[in-house]
């Protein structure tokens, strides 16, 4: 959300984490939902191991309409003016960026440059960590956090 959000990190985070499955997860936490506010939006995030199947999705809602990708090479959009739903179909992204480790390669073969502002970037990854720190904060203590 942070990279979506051009690198402005939410002003409050609140947390709830729980363990549904202790039978197969006795020591961690199985499902996690995180609310971010911002000064005009709000995200919520939530991770489970607890779900039948995995999801790598994201939906987007605007003024305007909504857009949903439903996997990295499937999106659907509606704005406020169409009368119905449409798909779009993406290429597959280059195989030296399809996941992180790959990327890793190419970063370290100098044939990628991570840029300030890139997904994968120092800063970005920095903002996220904070970010999870709060959220382990807010949990631990069931309260909303804020950043600063």
């Amino acid at each position: 959300m942070t990279w979506l959000m051009g690198g402005v990190e939410p002003l409050t985070m609140t947390a709830v984490l729980q363990t549904l499955k202790p039978e197969v997860y006795p020591r961690v936490d199985d499902d996690a939902t995180i609310i971010l506010t911002y000064p005009h939006t709000q995200a919520i995030i939530q991770g489970s191991w607890n779900w039948p199947v995995g999801r790598k999705d994201i939906e987007i809602y605007g003024k305007n309409g909504y857009l949903m990708a439903v996997n990295d090479q499937t999106m659907r959009m509606r704005m406020r003016a169409d009368k119905a739903e449409k798909t779009l179909n993406l290429d597959p992204a280059p195989d030296h960026v399809r996941d992180p480790f790959s990327y890793l390669v190419a970063v370290v073969r100098g044939t990628e440059i991570i840029e300030p502002g890139n997904l994968w970037s120092l800063e970005n990854a920095l903002s996220v960590a904070k970010i999870l720190d709060a959220a382990r904060l807010s949990a631990r203590e069931g309260k909303t956090v804020k950043l600063t």
